[in-house]
């Protein structure tokens, strides 16, 4: 296939940088709209490729590197060094998401370079990729960064082994759900430092589920100039004058900082640490220099304006002082004599390295960079390392070093030997390959576990495919499925009465690296603790034995919710006796004029403190009544779910629910008492949630209720009822019911939307249930899912 190869026009670069950011947001909306059509394909025209796919050699294999951007930053730098670095031995294409210079150095190197897109998108980046796949096979490709991930999807749809590497933090990266999306979509995912890796686990608990390759990038060249152009020596000359000006001692202090001007620089911790010194040592010569585009007091005034002023407020105007980007970089740290990385977050920035490399003592924050962890590592730490964000601490060290040329000149032997050791980029390059190449048996394996799992007939798309999704194919659903699996996140079940984790827990597999379900199938579908019995509408109730006792606890926190429950359960023959539990006088009379036409079993409506949510009510205010009156005890709760912006979720969640223990068409709690009297060996009946959802942030108070319980549980999935709704067997919740939990035991509201005690109490109903010997069964109603 023949591409026309033309160079990316100047003006759409130019324009891509000046466009408004409110004119970038329109076009991210059109262009959203578009995706979800059938004319999206139609608006995206060929992409600019620079090169011949017809000049790639047939010998060699072909590897894609997606960047971002083209600018002279941190990881579109890493990207020209990876080409580089590839170019060794492979064709490599470098598809570029957004314009700059390093299109140009990437195609002079050798590369073939496709784009920019210059608005990320996953149409742009699906088009990108079919034009590239269509030219040439490629056996590999490296998503660096984690702004790059809009390609990850279509790498996987064209089979394309993924290795994807992260230098953010989860803290500062929207929207929230990049990380888990970028998991789910690569083959690998590799961080730079121990610190990105612990924030993006914090952000995200369900990463935990799989281990992350820590790998710090090497130390990177860039091309000189703008384009692959010397500086010229009248630059270098001029850069050298902007370090070290005329009149300025010989003996001073030049502190170098760098980088693009922005919040997340900590430059006014920089400008105060320049306030400390001054204020420390008012006789000492030195010059704080800030290197990096973007300082603009009069245009920019959400940031340098204020950065002006703190200067000009503090007396610092011959001491703190701005150059912009420059292309002599040697000239600026030979003219150097300390750099200061005042980052609030920054995983490990080239310009660091480089810094290191140069011998220039390092000084930077801890807990705010992977840079301390390395500097800690290597016995620096007491030097260079100074407490969170105390630029008092930051201010002594550079003090410090400043002060003592026999201290910096032994801190300058031990960074070149650090920055030798630990940032070998042809090193760096090599285990990136070798992480790629086992992806390529891996994703072998994978295609084979998506054909097994398409053959077993198995797929329940009414069950797996939430009522959010767009309409997928068989394939399609079922290639995601296994990629969420490989990646650990946002994990669903396929069809219910099997849980894939429990079998890939249990060391059930056969086949190392094999998706679980797909093994399951191979093996003949085995019987295990990873197989639940289930309860289906297509049932008919069996008969209830005379004299059972059966009760019903409603939580009505939201009363305008409660006369769905009652009509719910009304369409079925049981009527257990009532206990609701609500938080106001009102909400207590709003619930008692719904109840004037339930003829059934007892009724009781108590209001309660606003404590323990649901479960409060359930094992405090009620716990003696359920333990010692019933066989049989049902748990629900008016659900909203506010704490959740997509409001249709919520909604979803509850009708799942209610449909499953009470059912409208079926009547649900009529089948699932039947089969609960008719088996006393089962304690626990609950929906069985596609959803895959485990310990999350809820682990520590877990363990705390635990030991109160004296069950002992290592077991890092689990079965529990996701909502807290359920019926069971009061005898089997002893465990529960023994904690003897009072209102103070429960935390004050407002909760977060995980990691708490009551989170982590409704992750035991199940563990409690299995504890005593009692089963769990599953309900599933076929066309709801959630």
């Amino acid at each position: 296939m023949k591409i026309r190869a033309t160079n990316p026009p100047k003006l759409r670069d130019a324009f891509a940088a000046i466009l408004p950011r409110p004119i970038k947001r329109m076009l991210r909306k059109v262009i959203e709209v578009a995706e979800r059509t059938q004319f999206g394909e139609l608006m995206v025209p060929k992409l600019d490729v620079l090169g011949d796919f017809r000049s790639i050699k047939s010998e060699r294999k072909t590897v894609l590197v997606v960047s971002h951007e083209g600018s002279r930053t941190g990881a579109p730098i890493l990207s020209y060094n990876l080409v580089g670095r590839l170019l060794e031995r492979y064709n490599v294409v470098a598809l570029f998401l957004g314009p700059g210079p390093l299109l140009r150095a990437c195609h002079a190197i050798g590369a073939i370079v496709v784009g920019p897109t210059v608005i990320r998108s996953a149409l742009l980046s699906r088009a990108a990729v079919k034009q590239i796949t269509n030219a040439v096979q490629i056996e590999f490709a490296l998503v660096n960064s984690i702004e790059s991930r809009s390609v990850l999807a279509a790498l996987a749809k064209h089979h394309v082994p993924t290795v994807s590497l992260i230098h953010e933090f989860a803290a500062y990266t929207r929207p929230h759900g990049a990380f888990p999306e970028t998991v789910r979509w690569s083959g690998q995912t590799v961080f730079s430092s121990p610190i990105t890796r612990a924030n993006a686990v914090k952000a995200h608990p369900d990463l935990a589920t799989r281990e992350y390759p820590v790998i710090p990038q090497g130390r990177c060249i860039l091309p000189e100039g703008n384009g692959g152009e010397q500086p010229m020596a009248g630059e270098i000359y001029r850069t050298q004058r902007v370090m070290r000006p005329a009149g300025f001692a010989a003996e001073g202090i030049v502190v170098l900082g760098a980088g693009f001007v922005q919040f997340r620089k900590g430059l006014e911790l920089f400008i105060e640490c320049a306030c400390r010194v001054r204020q420390k040592a008012p006789d000492l010569p030195f010059r704080f220099i800030w290197v990096g585009k973007g300082y603009d007091p009069e245009e920019d005034v959400q940031y340098s304006a204020y950065l002006a002023d703190q200067i000009c407020r503090a007396g610092l105007e011959e001491h703190v002082h701005f150059v912009g980007e420059v292309a002599a970089l040697e000239a600026i740290y030979a003219a150097a004599d300390i750099f200061v990385l005042s980052s609030r977050l920054d995983p490990l920035p080239n310009v660091a390295i480089d810094a290191l490399a140069k011998g220039l003592p390092v000084v930077c924050f801890d807990k705010a960079t992977g840079m301390a962890d390395i500097l800690n590592e290597h016995g620096l730490g007491e030097i260079c390392v100074a407490a969170y964000l105390d630029t008092e601490d930051m201010a002594c060290k550079i003090l410090a070093l400043a002060q003592s040329k026999a201290l910096r000149e032994s801190v300058s032997k031990q960074t070149v030997r650090i920055a030798a050791a630990v940032f070998d980029i042809a090193k760096y390059a090599a285990r990136i390959e070798q992480l790629a190449l086992i992806e390529v048996d891996r994703l072998k394996q994978a295609k084979r576990d998506v054909d097994t799992i398409v053959e077993s007939g198995l797929f329940r798309p009414d069950y797996y495919c939430s009522p959010d999704w767009p309409d997928q194919r068989r394939d399609d659903a079922i290639r995601t499925y296994v990629r969420t699996w490989a990646g650990g996140v946002e994990r669903r079940k396929l069809f219910p009465g099997f849980h894939p984790g429990i079998y890939l827990e249990q060391d059930a597999i056969r086949i190392a690296g094999a998706d679980p379900l797909a093994d399951y199938v191979r093996a003949g579908q085995p019987q295990g603790p990873w197989k639940f019995g289930l309860i289906t509408a297509a049932e008919d109730a069996k008969p209830r034995p005379p004299g059972l006792r059966v009760g019903l606890h409603i939580h009505a926190y939201y009363p305008e919710l409660f006369p769905e429950i009652i009509q719910r359960l009304k369409r079925n023959k049981v009527r257990p006796d009532l206990m609701i539990s609500v938080t106001s006088e009102s909400a207590r009379s709003t619930v008692g004029a719904h109840l004037g036409a339930y003829a059934g079993g007892d009724v009781e409506i108590r209001v309660v403190p606003n404590r323990g949510r649901d479960l409060g009510p359930f094992l405090t205010e009620f716990g003696e009544r359920i333990r010692q009156k019933y066989d049989l005890i049902g748990h629900l709760h008016t659900k909203k779910t506010t704490d959740v912006k997509d409001k249709s979720m919520g909604r979803n969640w509850y009708r799942f629910l209610l449909e499953n223990l009470l059912g409208e068409r079926v009547p649900m709690a009529d089948i699932i008492i039947g089969r609960m009297a008719a088996d006393p060996n089962v304690g626990l009946v609950f929906p069985d949630d596609p959803y895959i959802v485990g310990w999350g942030r809820n682990l520590g108070f877990a363990g705390r209720l635990l030991s109160q319980t004296g069950i002992r549980n290592s077991s890092r999935e689990l079965c529990f009822p996701v909502g807290t709704m359920f019926w069971a067997r009061p005898g089997l919740l002893k465990a529960l019911f023994d904690l003897n939990l009072n209102w103070e035991d429960y935390p004050e509201e407002p909760l977060p939307y995980d990691g708490s005690m009551l989170h982590a109490l409704e992750r035991l109903f199940g563990i409690a249930v299995t504890h005593r010997g009692g089963s769990i069964l599953l309900t599933n109603v076929p066309g709801v899912t959630r």
